[in-house]
C-alpha cells in the first residue's frame, strides 16, 4: 500500500513539476516574442552604446519602406495610365460612331428633300439616329470626364513618386552621413506592428 501512494505522490510531483516547465516555457516565450510588452520593456532596458546594430537595421528598414512605397505608387500609376489609355479607345470608338451616324442623319435628309421614300417612315428613322447620336454624345461627355479626372490622378502620382525617389536618394548617401544619421536616431523609439500594412494604409489614402 505504501508503495502504491509513493507511486501516485511521484506522478503527481512529475505532473505539477511538467506544468510548472510548461508555464515557464510560454513565459520566456511572451518575454521574448516581438512586439510584445515584456519585449519593447527589455529594448528599453539596452543601453544606447550597444543598440549601433538594433538602429543601423532600423535604418535600412526604413529605406526598404520608402522602396515598397514607391514601388507600390508605380504600380498605382501603371494602373490608372492603363485605364487612361482604355477610357482614350472607348473616347475614339465614340466619336466614330457619332461621325457614323451623323453620315446616316446626313444621307436621310438629302433622300427626304428629294422626296424619296415614304415620309412617314423617313421622319421616323430619323427620329430613331438623331435620339441615338444624343446618347452617343452623352456617352462622350462621361467618358471625357473620366480622362480630365483620371489625369489628374496620374499628374498627382508623378509628384508623388518623384517626391519619394527624392527621398529615396536624399537616404541613400555617404557612409559617413548614413552613420551620423544612424547616431541621430538613437534617442528614436524602436518601431513595431506591422510596416507593410501601415505602407499600404498610406499609399491607399492617396488619390
Amino acid at each position: 500500500m505504501k508503495r502504491f501512494w509513493h507511486v501516485n505522490l511521484a506522478l503527481l510531483i512529475a505532473f505539477i513539476f511538467s506544468i510548472g516547465c510548461e508555464t515557464t516555457k510560454n513565459l520566456q516565450k511572451s518575454i521574448t516574442s516581438p512586439g510584445s510588452p515584456a519585449y519593447l520593456e527589455l529594448i528599453t532596458q539596452v543601453p544606447a552604446d550597444m543598440k549601433d546594430d538594433v538602429y543601423k537595421a532600423k535604418f535600412d528598414m526604413k529605406v526598404s519602406g520608402e522602396k515598397l512605397k514607391l514601388a507600390k505608387l508605380k504600380n498605382k500609376l501603371a494602373v490608372n495610365q492603363k485605364n487612361y489609355s482604355d477610357s482614350e479607345v472607348d473616347l475614339a470608338k465614340k466619336l466614330y460612331e457619332k461621325a457614323e451616324i451623323t453620315l446616316e442623319i446626313q444621307k436621310l435628309e438629302a433622300i427626304m428633300k428629294s422626296g424619296l421614300g415614304e415620309n412617314k417612315d423617313n421622319i421616323k428613322a430619323l427620329a430613331n439616329l438623331k435620339s441615338k447620336k444624343l446618347r452617343t454624345e452623352a456617352y462622350r461627355i462621361k467618358i471625357e470626364a473620366e480622362l480630365e479626372t483620371t489625369k489628374l490622378v496620374i499628374n498627382d502620382l508623378l509628384k508623388q513618386i518623384e517626391a519619394r525617389e527624392e527621398i529615396i536618394k536624399d537616404m541613400n548617401m555617404g557612409e559617413e552621413e548614413k552613420e551620423e544619421s544612424v547616431k541621430n536616431s538613437i534617442t528614436e523609439p524602436i518601431e513595431t506592428g506591422n510596416q507593410e500594412q501601415e505602407i499600404e494604409q498610406e499609399i491607399e489614402q492617396k488619390p
